[in-house]
């Protein structure tokens, strides 16, 4: 497990690939700074007391709540996009049809607004 800082930049496309990609282009992250944390989720360890809290939130019928407010918690409000990005985050199941078509379960998500609201 990794922390990774750096700055998200565009792969800038030349000549013929410009013209045909339009506004799409490809990304890479220039790290500035790597830190890791533990070798393997292996190295993680619960105690007594968290494993308590666990079944508490799993008992409450509450989870989603939970998870989608732990979202961008600075953020007041907007709980609707964050359950969204929860859904995001976690993803779907991939069905296979009998005719052979596949129903991806991946989930995209557009937010658009005003600048400074927070989409990003």
């Amino acid at each position: 497990v990794i922390d990774v800082a750096g700055i998200f930049l565009p792969t800038p496309y030349t000549g013929f690939k410009a013209i045909r990609a339009g506004l799409l282009t490809d990304t890479y992250l220039e790290a500035q700074h790597v830190n890791q944390h533990k070798k393997a989720y292996d190295d993680l360890v619960f105690d007594a007391k968290t494993f308590r809290r666990i079944e508490q939130y799993k008992h409450s019928g509450h989870m989603y709540d939970y998870l989608s407010r732990s979202i961008a918690p600075e953020i007041y409000g907007h709980l609707d996009v964050k359950k969204a990005l929860l859904l995001l985050l976690i993803g779907g199941v991939t069905k296979e049809m009998g005719d052979g078509m596949r129903i991806r379960g991946d989930i995209n998500i557009c937010l658009m607004g005003d600048p400074g609201v927070a989409k990003s």
